[in-house]
């Protein structure tokens, strides 16, 4: 099916047209025009997230706002006085029915934000973060307490794991020395059976030797199955100690430019930064008009 197009009512010549007017109430018909259009509003517990009937009635104003403000593009720009007053009158009313939306929209949403207010200090007291208004919830504590706990003795046994290793190693090196030493004994005295199981005793050293090389990692495992094991996890965080250099290595990143440009807006618009320092700390202050 082919989308058709919503008629504007402006598709006469700009030179026929009238002087676009600020747009009035809707009516009646337009605001119930609206409401057929408008999906209803899914309720929750039996309470509606909004006034169905007020936000058709203002989404009918909007669509007013449009239609009067596409007949003020088709003018293409403004050739008079009065049709600059007229417009700043029309943009004055699209300012005002924006505000009048957004009053209705914090009016619907602040019960919401109550209720989810209210579900947070309930149960903030037993899950919830630490905060600089509110200590950490009974469970973060919990968590963070036996984490510390289960930590230091992964890391524990990190170091026993290695220090088995350590001597695994030494083990099965010793091993292969001997085996080694053994076959160039046997090989010196021409005995055939001597050098058949050095060989073999050289070749389970070899093996014992790649087995002690492989790395245990330490894990705790759930004790009844029912959750999750853990292990240590190494991670790596950066501190700048060169500040010059750091941002040497960072200064072609597009962020970089972002923040310097919003820093260095708050410092124009502070006064800190002027026409006559402007050029000292590298930037050209520009001045818009709007």
């Amino acid at each position: 099916m082919q989308d058709e197009l919503p008629d504007r009512h402006h598709n006469q010549p700009p030179e026929d047209m009238a002087l676009p007017v600020l747009p009035g109430d809707a009516s009646a018909e337009a605001v119930a025009e609206a409401q057929e259009k408008l999906a209803a509003p899914d309720h929750i517990n039996n309470l509606a997230p909004y006034d169905a009937k007020e936000h058709a009635e203002l989404m009918a104003h909007v669509d007013l706002f449009c239609d009067a403000a596409g007949k003020w593009l088709d003018l293409k720009s403004i050739q008079s006085e009065e049709q600059a007053s007229r417009l700043r009158d029309f943009i004055t009313g699209a300012d005002q029915l924006f505000n009048r939306v957004e009053n209705s929209r914090k009016k619907a949403k602040k019960p919401w934000d109550d209720l989810a207010a209210a579900v947070m200090d309930a149960y903030r007291p037993m899950t919830g973060a630490p905060t600089a208004k509110a200590p950490a919830g009974k469970l973060h504590s919990i968590r963070s307490k036996m984490a510390v706990m289960e930590t230091d003795w992964l890391k524990r046994e990190k170091a026993r794991l290695a220090e088995e290793q350590k001597m695994a190693e030494a083990k099965a090196r010793a091993q292969r020395e001997a085996a080694e030493k053994a076959a160039r004994e046997a090989e010196s005295r021409n005995d055939i059976a001597g050098q058949h199981d050095a060989e073999q005793a050289l070749k389970d050293a070899e093996k014992a030797e790649k087995q002690a090389a492989k790395t245990v990692a330490p894990k705790v495992a759930s004790a009844t199955g029912a959750g999750r094991g853990r292990g240590l996890r190494t991670t790596k965080h950066a501190k700048i100690i060169n500040r010059r250099a750091c941002f040497a290595y960072f200064q072609n990143q597009p962020e970089v430019d972002v923040l310097l440009e919003r820093l260095a807006t708050s410092a124009i618009r502070a006064g800190e930064i002027t026409e006559d320092t402007a050029n000292m700390v590298g930037v050209e202050i520009i001045t818009k008009e709007g």
